[in-house]
């Protein structure tokens, strides 16, 4: 196989690199290549929990024929830190009056001229 770089794999590293800070990927990219980074084997202390597990069934039974067992290794370890993440951000108390730090709206400015 050509080590050169492919629009199919060209887009899937744009991809995963957009989704990297969601999936608690690590930013450094040292060999090129994001399906290289994000095999990483999953340590026996590392183990994910069984939430984590069962999602990873439901990949597995949908796109299993597509996927290496490395594949459902690395998938199965994102679900954990996702859940793990989510999990942190219910512990943070919120008072009824906590606000964003931003307001997003898609309407103009009163004032504010069309483009």
């Amino acid at each position: 196989m050509s080590s050169e770089l492919t629009r199919r794999s060209f887009a899937e590293s744009v991809a995963l690199a957009a989704l990297a800070p969601v999936l608690g990927i690590p930013g450094s990219l040292s060999n090129g290549r994001w399906s290289e980074t994000l095999a990483l084997p999953v340590s026996e202390a590392d183990e994910p929990g069984a939430l984590a597990k069962a999602l990873a069934g439901v990949i597995r039974a949908q796109y299993g024929k597509r996927l290496s067992r490395a594949d459902l290794v690395t998938i199965t370890g994102q679900i954990e830190s996702g859940i793990e993440r989510a999990a942190a951000i219910r512990k943070i108390e919120l008072a009824n009056g906590d606000e964003p730090d931003f307001v997003f709206s898609a309407m103009p400015a009163p004032g504010a001229s069309p483009r």
